[in-house]
């Protein structure tokens, strides 16, 4: 005979819980991405809680608060310097899931682990520039291609590559000084993680690097790769 075991929702209330118990045990906390999918789930729940059960809803609301995260427009984040960019990525069209990851690492280690936001922060940038990359059907070698050559051709396809600015515009030379910093905030990012980040065997920990030092990198790199969806987003809603 062939045990079926029955749905979920058929079991006792007793046997429901310790399913559930068993699944968390089962979880790595400390592994970005299988949070983000309990995250992903708990998002689907809140989301389909009926006004009748608001208060079941607001409790567990609470619950996350005090893990340290937020409920805000249908997603739950972990930090105020991500809530745009979290925002951001379901409105571009992209298939950019996987970035939650970046960011969820990089909310996780920037208190605790400056070294490993800063190398999250270089991954997140690199993850971004490859999925506009994507996206817009560009090819590029996925081994060889840095940071500087990825953001080149991204810029390229946005219309934001500073030779391309017209001169007779008003502030011209302004648009394309700032244009040129985007490239410099990606290239200076990367730099500062292969001399502090967390892609590199170290015989000691990096001194002088402290969390004000991880929050301004991180500060710079969301804001970039926020920029960068989003007139992805604009170029492809002009388009349509």
């Amino acid at each position: 005979m062939k045990h079926v075991p029955l749905p979920v929702e058929q079991l006792p209330s007793g046997e429901r819980r310790s399913l559930v118990e068993c699944y968390y045990a089962s979880v790595d906390w400390s592994n970005p991405q299988a949070v983000r999918r309990i995250l992903n789930a708990y998002e689907d729940v809140l989301i389909t809680i009926p006004a009748q059960h608001e208060e079941e809803k607001q409790k567990l609301i609470r619950y996350l608060k005090r893990d340290g995260y937020k409920y805000e427009n249908g997603r739950i984040v972990s930090h105020a310097l991500d809530a745009a960019l979290v925002y951001a990525i379901p409105t571009t069209g992209l298939d950019a899931e996987h970035l939650y990851v970046y960011i969820d690492r990089i909310n996780a280690s920037i208190e605790s682990d400056p070294s490993l936001a800063i190398g999250s922060t270089k991954e997140l940038i690199e993850a971004t520039l490859k999925t506009i990359l994507h996206g817009h059907g560009s090819s590029y070698d996925d081994k060889k291609d840095d940071i500087p050559k990825l953001l080149k051709q991204v810029q390229k396809i946005l219309e934001l590559a500073p030779e391309e600015v017209d001169n007779f515009k008003k502030g011209a030379e302004i648009i394309k000084k700032v244009l040129s910093n985007l490239g410099s905030v990606a290239v200076g990012i990367a730099e500062l993680r292969n001399l502090y980040g967390s892609g590199h065997g170290r015989g000691q920990q990096p001194k002088g690097l402290t969390t004000r030092h991880a929050k301004l990198v991180v500060g710079a790199g969301t804001t970039l790769c926020l920029f960068l969806l989003e007139t992805y987003e604009h170029r492809n809603n002009a388009k349509s």
